[in-house]
This record gives structure tokens, sequence and C-alpha cells, in this order.
């Protein structure tokens, strides 16, 4: 549901509400005659047909649109349409419960082939330390005896407790640790040998040991050298190879199997069910599913483009100006996390900034673009869609505008759309025609057989708006990008949620999950308690409006005169926008956007044949 937007600013500063646009922060204001209700009943096809219509025109004449709501109801009578729309929504949920399964068995093949590779990987580390041993003591660095050292005796280690302890015959205890009644500190011995003392005589001289176990010595030490370097290590290596080969291929397939569920789970969620609100259908009185076979679907489209006032931006752009991320309205935390972006993956580079550093970026026609009404509203789309912004999803909005700024531009339009004739162009003005079209369809099967269809639009609506509203709707659309982003890397595991103080907090990574469950001292806790309150007055500071001190003294002047009735036009403007509501938008804008709306409004009756306007 996107949020409520405020409309027209209050007349005097004095009468200014909490929440509500101050005179000229931004415009969003309706013209009287910009809200019609339209009601179409035909055969079957042709509201479809007009929807499709609808949304190919808009492109044509220079509008950018967008669907921000979409819902769908069928009763179980219609079974024809019922097995093609609400059924498919069971069977697209068969085939998640069926692809989670999947990878949840891949994850599992995945820990165990990932098991066994760890195993051969510490093997493979104790002879690289050996290799690497021996290749410094040829360079004379005493370094490498105790590389060699470490290596060797951990491989020892293993060849005594997995290799010798099982070499013991019947009756006859071979094996070192089954001798060790007689020689109590053979193992010992064992382990201080080199693979050079293969000699009994030699071994009872240098380790002053007796020589019947010198012999013991110098079997199991050779029986060790050729397990070691003609059994052991090629083993090693050739499974460890095939292992790292399982692991990467399962985790191509855990990898791949989200991918191709992904599409599936956004394609589940698309079809949005009305009757999972349970009022949403309680009082229609259209709606009787036992008994009718009858269909509901819901689509709410938003439409902009701007329009040039008569004695303002007559002049047409050749280039697109640039500006610093300050005069933007980036504050200096939001720049250094930008800049930050922009140095982990250098794409962000070409695809926002001019120029070889990530200083200035394409001009809107008003800056800051980023002003206080954006930043308010962006609190309320926050709230509402369960999302946090961050400074490049404000980048993402501005670069919705900018897109089809460049495409109106002299040499770029050319480069970018292959010549001209593809829509209206966009003047370069701050001031735009929104519309709102909210379409219901409906069809019905009669129990003659017949089949209707209704398309009710209530209300069509259209409004003046300012550049900063736009960019608010912008954000919305982003926000339902980031909240099906997020549903889906829920769904598959990769984000979640943790609890913290009875509340649940979204955690966009499972690393983020990790470090929050971890187990923290009591001083950790609090420390962690205090960040997190820096963290939320940082996030309110960051939706704080920036006030100046001249703004302060006109809006106490204004007060000051608005007291005795006069409003004084200068000193209650606070923004670059249209100050002057009831004179100049009457005369110079809402006629611009009342002209449009009546357009769309008889596209439609042209549409469906209404008499006079049929062509």
């Amino acid at each position: 549901m996107p949020i409520q937007y405020p409309e027209a600013p209050a007349p005097a500063a004095a009468d200014i509400r909490e929440g509500a646009m101050k005179p000229g922060e931004g415009v969003n204001a309706r013209p009287l005659e910009a809200s019609e209700l339209l009601d179409f009943t035909t055969k079957v096809g042709k509201c479809s047909g007009v929807f499709y219509g609808i949304v190919f025109h808009l492109p044509k004449i220079g509008f950018d649109r967008h669907k921000i709501e979409e819902a769908i109801e069928v009763s179980p009578v219609f079974q024809q349409y019922y097995q093609l729309t609400i059924q498919q929504k069971a069977q697209l949920e068969a085939q998640i419960k069926q692809g989670l399964a999947s990878i949840a068995t891949a994850v599992s093949d995945l820990e165990l082939v990932d098991h066994d590779k760890r195993k051969y990987q510490e093997f493979i580390d104790y002879f690289t330390m050996i290799d690497k041993g021996k290749e410094m003591l040829k360079e004379k660095k005493k370094e490498g005896e105790e590389l060699v050292k470490r290596g060797d005796q951990s491989l020892r280690a293993i060849f005594v407790d997995e290799v010798d302890s099982h070499t013991d015959l019947p009756n006859t205890p071979i094996a070192l640790r089954s001798i060790v009644t007689r020689w109590p500190t053979v193992i010992a011995e064992f382990m201080k040998l080199t693979d050079e003392d293969i000699d009994p005589t030699k071994i009872h001289v240098k380790y002053n040991v007796s020589e019947a176990e010198g012999v013991i010595l110098a079997t199991k030490n050779r029986l060790y050298v050729e397990w070691k370097d003609r059994l052991f290590r090629p083993t090693v290596e050739q499974r460890y190879k095939r292992l790292v080969g399982l692991v990467q291929a399962r985790k191509r397939s855990v990898k791949e199997y989200k991918n191709m569920l992904r599409p599936i789970i956004a394609r589940h969620k698309a079809i949005n069910e009305m009757a999972s609100n349970p009022k949403a259908l309680q009082s229609l009185a259209m709606w009787n599913p036992g008994a009718q076979a009858i269909s509901m679907d819901h689509v709410t489209l938003w439409a902009w483009r701007p329009f040039a006032p008569s004695e303002k931006y007559k002049v047409t752009r050749e280039f697109m100006a640039t500006v610093p991320l300050e005069e933007v309205g980036f504050r200096k935390d939001e720049i250094e996390y930008i800049k930050k972006k922009v140095k982990d993956d250098p794409s962000l580079m070409d695809k926002y900034f001019l120029g070889k550093e990530a200083k200035e970026i394409e001009s809107l026609p008003v800056e800051p673009s980023i002003d206080n009404v954006v930043r308010r509203l962006a609190k309320k789309v926050e709230a509402q869609y369960g999302v946090i912004f961050n400074p490049l999803d404000f980048f993402d909005a501005r670069e919705m505008l900018l897109v089809n700024y460049r495409r109106s531009i002299t040499g770029l339009r050319r480069e970018i759309i292959g010549g001209v004739g593809a829509g209206e162009t966009w003047p370069f003005s701050p001031y735009f025609t929104f519309l709102e079209i909210p379409m219901d369809r409906t069809v019905i099967r009669l129990p003659n057989g017949e089949e209707v269809e209704d398309l009710w639009i209530e209300n069509m609506k259209g409004f003046t708006e300012s550049q900063n509203i736009i960019l608010v709707r912008c954000l919305e659309i982003i926000a339902r990008d980031k909240q099906l982003d997020y549903y889906i890397s829920s769904m598959l595991g990769e984000a979640g949620v943790v609890e913290h103080e009875g509340k649940e907090i979204p955690k966009e990574s499972i690393e983020e999950i990790i470090e929050a469950e971890k187990w923290k001292t009591e001083e950790e806790q609090k420390k962690e308690t205090e960040k997190m309150k820096e963290e939320t007055e940082k996030l309110k500071k960051r939706y704080e409006a920036t006030v100046t001190g001249f703004q302060k003294v006109r809006s106490v002047i204004a007060k000051f005169f608005g007291f005795f009735g006069l409003d004084l036009t200068f000193f209650r403007s606070y923004g670059p926008y249209e100050a002057i509501m009831y004179e100049r938008m009457t005369k110079t804008y809402q006629p611009e956007t009342g002209r449009t709306f009546m357009a769309i409004g008889n596209w439609f009756k042209a549409a469906f044949g209404v008499p006079g306007l049929a062509d």
C-alpha cells in the first residue's frame, strides 16, 4: 500500500501542520476537476485490450509509468479461470517447497564433502610444511628446520594412530602402541627420528636406546617413510583434488538451485490474492463466490512527465550540467559511504559519476534534490515497506528521472535512442503532471453462459507535483523492489531477522545474524546496546530537516505578520518551488495538469466507444 503524500501546503506560515509541506518546499496539488470515476462494461476481452492500450500509450506521450499495486481474486465456481490463475499459485507453492528441499539436500551434500575436504586439506598442509622447510634449509635458513619438524611429527602421529595401530597380529602385538609396556619411551623416540634414521646401530648410539629398541625403531621408520612418500602422499593429493572439484560442484549446485527458485518465488509473490486481507471482499456487493462465477483483478498505475510553465525553463538544454554531492543534498557520512562503495565496486563510478573522481553527478532541474521533503517522506516509505534506504538508493531514484532527461538533450537523444521520434521529450523542468490510475477489472459469467467484463476506475486522479515528490515516488518503487528482494533472500536463507529486546530486527546477510547472535560479555552487550542507540540516533538525524538561520528568522517574521492576517509571500517561502499556491498555481500550473488529465480520460472513453469521443 503506497504512503499518503501531503497535498498542497498550508496557505500561511502560521497554519502549517506537522508533517505538511511548507510553502515553497514542494508542490502536490490536485486541480478540482482532476478526479473522475470511470466505469465501462463490455464483452470479454475489451477491457484487457484497453488496459494494455493505456500501458503502451502513456510512454508515447512522454509519461514514465510504473505499476505500484496489484491483486487478484477468482471464485472457485469459475473453474476454467480459477485453474489458470489461483490454482497456479498452489502449483508454484509446490515448486517452491520442492526447490527448498533440493537446496537443503544440496547443502547437506556440500557439508559432507566439505568435511572430507577439510580433513585432506590438513594432510596437504603437513606435506607443504615439509616441502617449504626443505627449501628454506637449502637456502640455509634455520627456520626451515622447525617447519620440517612440525610437518613430519604431525604425519608420524597420524601413522602411529591410524596405520601402525592396525598392524597387530593375533597373539603377536607388534604395533608401537602395543609394545609400550616393554619400552615405555618407544613412541617418544619414534617421534624424534628423521627419514634418514634407518640403521639400528646408528639409532642405538644416536638416541641412547637399547639395540632391540633400535631394531624396532629402524623397522617402523622404514615402514613410515614408505607409507608417507609412496602410499599416503599420492593418495592424499589425488583425493584432495577430487574433493575440491566436488565441493565447487556442490557450491555451484546450491547457487543454481537458488537462482532457479528466485523467479518462481517472485512469480508466486506477484499473485497477490485480495482474500489475503479478510476485510477486502467482505462488503463488496458483487462478490458472491459460492454462487457466481466471477473474477476480479486490481492494478494501480503511476505515471508522470514534466511540463514547462509558460514563463520558465524555455531554453532547450544542449548538455547535462554537473553538481557536487554536497549540493545534491548528501551529508558527510553519506558521502563517505558512497565513496567507500565506489572504491569497493568501480562499476558504480561509470554508473553514477562523471569524470575520474566520485565528486560530481548530473544535475536535476532543482538542486538540492535530496531535500527536507524527500528525507521526511523517505522515512515514511521505509516504515511502510519495512526497508532501510542507503545513499545509493537515492542515486537510483535520481537516475529514474535523469535517464528521461538525457533522452531529451540535443546530441544525447540520438546517441541513446538512435534518433528522434521515440516518444515525447522531457523539458528540463522540476514540475510534473502525475496520474494515478487504479483499475479494477471484473469478469462475470452469467447463468445463461454469456460473459461480461467491467473496468472500474475509482478514482483516476491528476496532480501537479514538484521534483522532490516525484523522487519520493521513485523511492517507493525502489522500496517495493527491495522488499521483494528481501523476501526472496529470506526464503532462500540468505537473510533473516534477529530478536533484540522483544523486537525483530531485519538483517540483510547471514554474517550479520551470526555476529548478532554470538555470545558476548556484559561489557560487550552494553557496548552493543550503546552502539544500536547511536545508530538509531544517527538514523533519526538523517531525516532531520536542515533549516538555516535565515529561514528561522523568516519563519518568525511570517508568523508575526500572519497573526495580523498579512500573508507576506517572501517571508513564508521555504524552498525553490512555487509558494504562491492560490494565485500562480491556478493560472499557470494547474491548467497543464487539467488538460492532460482530461486528455487521458477522453482516451479511455474513446477506447470504449463513448458517443462523441470515438475515433
